[in-house]
């Protein structure tokens, strides 16, 4: 299990590599996953610059072949799917969704978030603000996305996004 893990997370990391045209100092993967379909999207820092650039962005920003990115990004599901397999097939809890943190010099990190995410009243674009401030350090200025985040925080303590 621990060998077909790690190769697919090596995948995932060299893919979203090749789809991110400069040097970057690190990034985070979000993949969420259930026997329905799922998404993912990642975010990187680029080398000497403090802001994180959106997955999706990239083609528009760096004039990038987008049918080659496409292919790359949608390369990126069926690897989250097979994760989340490896996992059932071996009798381990299957989660909702994970966030690998990767940094320019090796260091990683996987987090699985086991809240059914589909169950609540969050929306995805809810889950990509409470994501962002987690893991990217990203404040809300609206008072109202603010909220969003504070009542999470309130309902989930432990903080398992």
């Amino acid at each position: 299990m621990e060998k077909k893990l790690n190769a697919l997370y090596r995948q995932i990391a060299e893919t979203v590599n090749q789809m991110i045209p400069e040097e970057w100092e690190d990034f985070h993967f979000y993949a969420q996953v259930s026997d329905t379909g799922g998404g993912t999207y990642f975010y990187y820092k680029s080398t000497g610059y403090n802001e994180y650039v959106y997955s999706l962005d990239i083609p528009e920003l760096y004039k990038l072949d987008e049918k080659k990115f496409k292919a790359l990004k949608r390369s990126l599901l069926p690897m989250s799917e097979e994760i989340r397999n490896i996992f059932k097939e071996n009798d381990q809890e299957p989660w909702y969704s994970f966030t690998m943190s990767l940094q320019k010099n090796g260091k990683f990190k996987m987090h699985f978030d086991y809240t059914n995410w589909f169950d609540t009243e969050y929306s995805f674009s809810d889950q990509m603000i409470i994501w962002k401030y987690k893991y990217l350090n990203e404040k809300p200025q609206d008072q109202k996305l603010q909220q969003i985040i504070d009542k999470y925080l309130l309902e989930y303590p432990e903080n398992p996004i």
